[in-house]
């Protein structure tokens, strides 16, 4: 997996309805992320990856795999 790839699937855990689309004038109840907010919780999920879990992480044969 890449890096973006990793950080995706972290931003889809943390919230489910990451990949679908709302409008800032919605209800707040509708599911979904602004590109606002989506690119906010990306940011936020690349930060603990770059800070956390890559240092973490060692390449073997072009795929990673924790360190233990």
């Amino acid at each position: 997996m890449t890096r973006e790839q990793i950080i995706t699937d972290m931003c889809y855990t943390y919230r489910h309805d990451y990949g679908l689309d709302r409008n800032p004038e919605d209800p707040s109840w509708v599911a979904g992320m602004t590109p606002d907010e989506r690119k906010g919780l990306y940011a936020t999920m690349a930060q603990i990856y770059d800070n956390n879990i890559a240092p973490n992480m060692v390449l073997k044969n072009g795929k990673s795999s924790w360190i233990f």
